[in-house]
């Protein structure tokens, strides 16, 4: 039995809508430990430990998830591979940051909390790579041309943001890391946008057209 193939708007919608609820997430969470969590010095991720801290776990997954799409989306139209691989193995980790939570503090003193932290570590370092892979195959794909020059100057912030990190000190991990993670996640977001908008408003309709064909002959 032939499946229908998921149109690229498809595809893109499920990649935005993965992506966003990452920051949706830790937003509510903010509110939800407000006056036992402080964002400016605690990373997002010890979120899990606190009140409904269930919910990061949803939340890394659906990342994950989004970051999957999305690797599938330029693939598909950016003709890109490099990016696309870098991107889903951080999605793949981004599972792995769902299933092992961090400790408290800036103290990693358990295997849980090592875990997440090298693999929270290795998706950075991956989404950091995969944007300026993505910069030099969108100068190669006429459709992708116009977002080459953002996607370089997103590749270019996302370096300047990750070593603010450790500028900023343990006093102000929590706001480093965040304007960090925002700078990359936002142009995953702005990539599956730009994806869903290159797409023809009429995909479904010829995807399902084109299974009806095959269907008939069979």
């Amino acid at each position: 039995m032939h499946r229908l193939p998921l149109s690229t708007r498809s595809l893109a919608a499920g990649s935005f809508a993965g992506l966003a609820v990452f920051p949706l997430t830790v937003v509510a969470l903010n509110l939800v430990q407000h006056g036992r969590y402080h964002p400016i010095r605690q990373a997002m991720s010890e979120l899990a430990l606190g009140r409904d801290g269930w919910l990061m776990t949803i939340a890394f997954c659906a990342m994950g998830i989004g970051t999957l799409l999305l690797a599938l989306l330029l693939r598909r139209t950016a003709r890109a591979l490099v990016a696309p691989l870098l991107l889903t193995l951080a999605g793949l980790l981004d599972f792995v940051s769902a299933s092992f939570h961090t400790d408290p503090g800036n103290v990693t003193s358990t295997m849980h909390g090592r875990i997440h932290n090298s693999a929270g570590i290795a998706t950075f370092a991956l989404f950091v790579v995969a944007i300026f892979a993505s910069a030099r195959s969108f100068r190669r794909e006429p459709a992708w041309q116009r977002f080459a020059p953002l996607t370089l100057v997103w590749a270019v912030c996302a370096v300047g943001t990750f070593f603010l990190i450790p500028a900023l000190g343990n006093a102000h991990f929590g706001l480093a890391q965040r304007i960090f993670v925002a700078t990359w996640l936002s142009w995953s977001i702005a990539a599956a946008t730009y994806a869903r908008r290159l797409s023809a408003p009429d995909d479904e309709p010829a995807a399902r057209s084109s299974f009806e064909q095959r269907a008939a002959r069979a």
